[in-house]
């Protein structure tokens, strides 16, 4: 007989990025008073957030789960999902992202079927795809099987109250069965903050920054057509853009960025580990993202007193203080997110001043305890959640 509840954790591969660093920090808070087994898929940089956890967390690679649709690797998959389940028996399996969550909530249901006591199954979404990632066929296959598999899941947690309403609407769930849980951003500040000079900026210039996936769904191009839109407008020559991050799109901005006329306006720094350095010699943070579940950069940024322009979608503007901390534009509009960087690119004093907010308000602590953002009251809240679940569906050792 256990002694504490077994908590199972499935993702589908851990990456740099959100919702995989979300999940190994939970994993190793809950360690203290559960157990906890990690199910992943195979990826090159696992290994990287690995090192994070501790040993009393126990890690299995389950070979087929991936990304990518492969109908034969995705029923393996499942099958390897479903057999570790039966032999594991758990007291809750939590899922994290939509492979993992439609894989592992559909092996919970399987092996549910042959237990007398099935797990509780919880599912973060960690955002939603109900718009911005693909055209409107391929959402409304996704709404439907969501809401499918939404038959299957106990407890939903959302990041932030954007994505909670947004999903509910969709029909992702019953209201009552979402909770609101963001995901801890760790507000240590960098041993060693970047300058300027350090990206290739000069003292008296102002950087403008983002932090992306070069992919369509974060919404770069408009941020680089923004900055063409401030050149015309005589507001850039004091002025450069950083975009921290690589992928699919890296060599398409690169030439919109020549198009445009931007010449070395426009700084692509590639993929970077010392993110957090780097937001600190940022006079504006920009996140143009065209679908944001909540948005960890923005949130940094913040903390660094580094005031942020946002799109107004999913959870995004739940991270900032509108007209406080920073702005928040409509998504894929130029325009308008040129409008809000003038101003702050003008003003000195706008930017001290909501500077000094962002950092207030980044670092500003709730009913926890800790900062209402960081990683120990996500950790407090996700126990919490957990304790009242079990208690809730008799489950013993609680």
């Amino acid at each position: 007989m256990r002694l504490k509840p077994l908590i199972i954790h499935i993702i589908t591969r851990l990456e740099p990025g959100g919702s995989s660093r979300n999940t190994v920090d939970s994993c190793a808070s809950q360690s203290k008073d559960f157990d906890v087994i990690l199910l992943h898929g195979p990826h090159p940089g696992t290994e990287q957030l690995l090192k994070l956890l501790p040993p009393a967390v126990n890690c299995i690679e389950i070979r087929y789960l991936q990304r990518e649709l492969s109908p034969l690797k995705d029923l393996k998959a499942l099958l390897e999902l479903s057999k570790e389940l039966r032999e594991l028996a758990p007291d809750i399996v939590h899922t994290h992202t939509s492979k993992a969550g439609a894989l592992g909530r559909l092996a919970a249901r399987a092996a549910g079927l042959l237990s007398k006591k099935p797990a509780i199954v919880v599912h973060t979404p960690h955002g939603h795809l109900l718009y911005g990632y693909y055209g409107p066929v391929k959402t409304a296959v996704f709404r439907l099987a969501e809401r499918f598999l939404s038959r299957f899941t106990d407890h939903f947690i959302a990041l932030t109250p954007g994505e909670l309403n947004e999903s509910v609407a969709a029909g992702l769930g019953r209201r009552e069965q979402w909770v609101v849980v963001h995901s801890g951003v760790d507000f240590t500040p960098p041993a060693v903050p970047a300058r300027k000079p350090d990206l290739g900026i000069e003292k008296d210039e102002l950087a403008v920054g983002t932090v992306a996936r070069l992919e369509p769904v974060k919404g770069v191009e408009y941020f680089i057509r923004a900055a063409a839109l401030l050149k015309a407008r005589g507001l850039a020559a004091k002025a450069r853009f950083v975009v921290i991050g690589d992928g699919e799109l890296e060599t398409q901005l690169r030439n919109l960025s020549d198009d445009l006329g931007l010449g070395d306006r426009v700084i692509f720094t590639g993929f970077r580990r010392d993110v957090a350095a780097l937001l600190s010699a940022l006079d504006v943070y920009v996140q143009p993202s065209l679908n944001e579940g909540m948005g960890r950069a923005p949130l940094e940024a913040q903390a660094r007193g580094v005031p942020v322009v946002v799109s107004r979608v999913c959870g995004l503007p739940d991270v900032i203080r509108e007209g406080e901390t920073g702005f928040a534009v409509n998504p894929g509009d130029p325009d308008e997110l040129a409008d809000k960087l003038g101003l702050l690119l003008l003003s000195p004093e706008l930017r001290a001043r909501m500077g000094k907010a962002a950092a207030e308000w980044a670092s500003a602590k709730d009913e926890t305890g800790f900062p209402h953002f960081g990683v120990e009251s996500m950790n407090a809240r996700l126990e919490s959640f957990y304790r009242k679940t079990l208690r809730d569906a008799g489950k013993a050792g609680v």
